[in-house]
C-alpha cells in the first residue's frame, strides 16, 4: 500500500542500492514535497508524561515523545491518521548505557507511521536539557486543504 501522502503529489525516492537499508528503516533518502504544500512543524517532543514525570524504561519514553508528536499533529488540524501525512523527522538521541537507540525507535516508529516512509535523520547528541532524557523528536507534515 502507498503512503497516503502519493495521492497529495508527494514522492519518495530511495537512491539506486540504499532500497534495502532504506526499506529496513522504513523511511525514504528523498521526498519531493509539492508546491504551495501546507505544511506544520512540530518542535521537539520528548517522552515526558503529562504530570511531569519521566518515565525511567526507554520504550515507555520513546512512545511517550511519539505521542506527544501526534497530540501536536492533531491540534494543528490532522486527524487520526496524522503519521500519515509526516514527511520529514529528525530525531535527537543519547546514547543510553553506550548504547544507540535505533534498536527501539524503528520499530515503535513503525506503528505510527504505517505505511508512511518520510525522510529521517537522527543525530546522536551528549545530552538533552535533562539527563533522564533519551529522546527528542522533530517532523514536518503535510495539512491537506
Amino acid at each position: 500500500m502507498a503512503s497516503k501522502l502519493a495521492a497529495h503529489g508527494f514522492e519518495f525516492h530511495n537512491w539506486a542500492g540504499g532500497e534495502e537499508a532504506a526499506e529496513g528503516f522504513g523511511i525514504s533518502h528523498a521526498v519531493v514535497v509539492p508546491a504551495n504544500a501546507r505544511t506544520i512543524v512540530i518542535s521537539g517532543q520528548v517522552g515526558i508524561r503529562d504530570d511531569g514525570t519521566i518515565p525511567s524504561d526507554l520504550e515507555e519514553q520513546i512512545t511517550e515523545a511519539f505521542d506527544h508528536v501526534e497530540r501536536s499533529l492533531k491540534a494543528a488540524g490532522l486527524g487520526e491518521d496524522a503519521w500519515e501525512y509526516v514527511y520529514s523527522v529528525k530525531t535527537f538521541e543519547v546514547k543510553k548505557n553506550g548504547q544507540d537507540l535505533a534498536e527501539k525507535v524503528v520499530p515503535i516508529s513503525r506503528k505510527y507511521l504505517k505505511n508512511t516512509k518520510p525522510a529521517w535523520t537522527g543525530v546522536t547528541v551528549q545530552s538533552l536539557f535533562s539527563p533522564e532524557l533519551y529522546l527528542e523528536i522533530t517532523v514536518e507534515a503535510f495539512l491537506p486543504a
